[in-house]
């Protein structure tokens, strides 16, 4: 029988929500910026109601602040950076560590899946589609491991951390050694060595907020204390 997983298609607010993210975190759209309902209907030629979902979504995530006419944006700090990767790998060594124990098998099946995604973005040298395979393979930990709180949980703080792995980009000399490290953690998983993937997935989390702190545009309040 088929590892099928059910399609959910994106609505219209999720799909704006993912156009504001990525503005707010390269910093298109400056922190303080007031998100006026009419006119951000009229720019996306969408109506009110999807409007207000996004910027729902986007208050939950932390990047909007206030309500109706006094929503406006926050950027992203290196403190908020630093605070999210910790919950990510908080979250992704209990999540692992658990699947790895219920469904190690399901879950190499996922991540191999995953990495033929990866594998084919780095034979096109196409960074988006790439990252969009990485928060693919990371992923599957909390789909396999089957607690249903830390997946919640997990699904609120997914949208901020991959608009930041798109935002940030991924030079296309770093795909390959990321690739490797992809399938050495794969390979761990499939072999069981549940020791060894944490460390090795402890290193790779680090790299990796290392690298979003330094691609992502420093806040208003960061530049006035660097001068």
């Amino acid at each position: 029988m088929l590892d099928v997983r059910p399609i959910r298609a994106e609505s219209l607010g999720e799909k704006l929500a993912t156009e504001l993210r990525r503005r707010i975190i390269v910093g298109d759209v400056p922190s303080g910026t007031r998100l006026v309902e009419e006119e951000l209907a009229d720019s996306f030629r969408v109506s009110r109601g999807p409007v207000r979902d996004a910027i729902r979504i986007l208050r939950a995530e932390g990047l909007v602040t206030g309500s109706g006419r006094n929503a406006v944006t926050r950027s992203l700090s290196d403190a908020d950076i630093e605070e999210l990767m910790a919950l990510r790998e908080a979250f992704e060594l209990l999540a692992v560590e658990r699947a790895i124990a219920v469904r190690r098998e399901i879950l190499a099946h996922r991540l191999q899946a995953a990495l033929v995604d990866m594998d084919a973005a780095l034979a096109d040298r196409d960074a988006t589609a790439f990252t969009t395979a990485d928060v693919r393979f990371h992923s599957a930990f909390f789909e396999v491991a089957g607690l249903t709180r830390l997946s919640v949980l997990w699904n609120q703080f997914r949208p901020t951390i991959e608009g930041l792995l798109h935002a940030s980009g991924k030079r296309l000399a770093d795909l390959a050694p990321s690739a490797r490290e992809h399938h050495d953690l794969a390979d761990l998983i499939a072999a069981g060595k549940v020791l060894e993937v944490k460390a090795e997935l402890h290193r790779h989390l680090q790299t990796t907020c290392s690298r979003l702190r330094s691609a992502i545009p420093p806040t208003p309040v960061q530049r006035e204390t660097d001068q």
